[in-house]
């Protein structure tokens, strides 16, 4: 029987995949470089993300009716309620940043956005 003292004085392997190998690498070369002050090797990345558009009632009415849609198709398009669509046209309440990320998109091309989401047939009799 192994007893406590000889367990602790163990080390225990380390099993790690592919990614965690990499992500480990990545973590020391970056303690190395705080460090040292030495950026050998070292990527730095940086991006940005523009604010989405905003909103005011007006616009959202008049994105609506450039996609010649009612406020419940225009809901439904949008994935929202209809209350909400009516909420944002009166004032009531502001588009949420995602929303307003969404209607950027509506603006940008609203016939494509309309087709690319709008499923259209023909019923004759």
């Amino acid at each position: 029987m192994k007893t406590a003292a000889k367990k602790q004085g163990r080390k225990r392997k380390t099993r790690t995949n592919a990614l965690g190998e990499k992500l480990l690498e990545s973590a020391r070369q970056a303690l190395h470089a705080a460090t040292t002050g030495d950026m050998t090797g070292v990527t730095i990345r940086e991006v940005e993300i523009s604010e989405p558009g905003r909103y005011a009632a007006a616009d959202v009415k008049a994105l609506r009716l450039e996609m010649g849609a009612s406020q419940r198709v225009f809901a439904e398009i949008l994935g929202v309620s209809k209350e909400l669509a009516a909420q944002w046209e009166y004032g009531i309440r502001q588009p949420a940043p995602l929303a307003r990320r969404l209607l950027d998109k509506v603006k940008d091309d609203p016939a494509g956005f309309m087709s690319s989401v709008v499923k259209q047939r023909v019923v004759t009799s």
